[in-house]
């Protein structure tokens, strides 16, 4: 776990242009302490392959600068019972870690258990039809009888049915937001985000302040189907951020499950895509899924001494 100090200085050190998630796992492969990253001589960093001599100028200019504003961030965190989680933090999610671009930095509020349980996520369009948000309802209310929690991100529509049938079910459930946890949206579900952050799991890569984007919209979806062991899909039109979702847990290698044709489902443009290019697999029930959906081990649980 980082103490200030250290959340100061990955802060910095991830702020670094062209050092993304990937490069900044190598370098901690090779230098496990970010105290020695700090005072390595430019010669030992150039040595690294990591950095070139315009990251290491960018580098050296971000050690000189003050500390005031990253310590307002870190103490803003523990004043609203935010937890900080680096990339290299060993509580990191050792699934999420191995996506493709992997958040540098984790926000969390609520339950970090959750991270290390089995998890299902639940998503779909904003413009559902009524039939469609009672059956991701439902759905989600069989997941947790079987112990499984609920992931989604919070929008209306599918989204806000699945995380509702966890929670009345006495579940849990995870939301992935696309903004920092002081300007949550939408507006209209700030008590469903309340719920969830006592009965749940709250997970942003923003700091508190960020007002959110189009573009990290569709950035929290690696993190959606990342932490998850398989991804639902239950109303789709042929674009859209529903199918954007799809397609990244495909990319991932997530398992990809659809409501069946039968069931009729609206908006359900977008499954006959989801079937043909992205191996989704009608389901009417969650055993359905369960019987298909092998859970990925995490040995992280007893590491860091969490026992879900």
């Amino acid at each position: 776990m980082f103490q200030k100090d250290d959340l100061v200085k990955w802060m910095k050190l991830a702020r670094v242009p062209k050092l993304g998630p990937i490069k900044l796992m190598k370098l901690f492969g090779l230098v496990h302490d970010i105290d020695k990253i700090f005072s390595m001589p430019d010669k030992e960093l150039f040595m690294t392959r990591i950095f070139n001599e315009s990251m290491i100028s960018d580098f050296h200019k971000l050690k000189d600068a003050s500390d005031e504003n990253f310590l307002k961030v870190i103490d803003k965190c523990k004043e609203q019972n935010i937890e900080i989680m680096p990339l290299v933090d060993e509580r990191y999610p050792i699934f999420l870690k191995n996506i493709p671009y992997p958040p540098v930095t984790l926000f969390l509020k609520g339950d970090l258990s959750l991270l290390y349980v089995r998890k299902i996520a639940i998503v779909g369009s904003r413009k559902a039809d009524e039939t469609s948000k009672q059956w991701a309802y439902k759905l989600a209310q069989d997941f947790i009888k079987k112990d499984y929690a609920i992931v989604s991100g919070g929008a209306i529509g599918i989204d806000y049915s699945a995380h509702m049938g966890a929670l009345d079910a006495n579940g849990k459930t995870i939301c992935v937001l696309g903004s920092g946890f002081s300007k949550m949206f939408p507006e209209s579900h700030i008590n469903l985000f309340r719920d969830i952050e006592e009965k749940g799991l709250l997970i942003s890569e923003h700091l508190p302040n960020f007002p959110g984007s189009a573009i990290a919209l569709v950035q929290r979806n690696r993190i959606t189907s990342g932490i998850s062991d398989a991804l639902i899909m239950v109303a789709s039109g042929e674009r859209g951020g529903a199918m954007v979702q799809t397609k990244i847990a495909f990319e991932q290698r997530i398992p990809i499950f659809c409501p069946e044709k039968s069931l009729n489902l609206q908006p359900n443009d977008g499954i006959p895509q989801i079937i043909n290019e992205w191996n989704g697999i009608e389901i009417k029930t969650c055993d359905d899924v369960l019987k298909r959906v092998n859970v990925r081990t995490n040995t992280q649980t007893k590491l860091i001494g969490f026992t879900p």
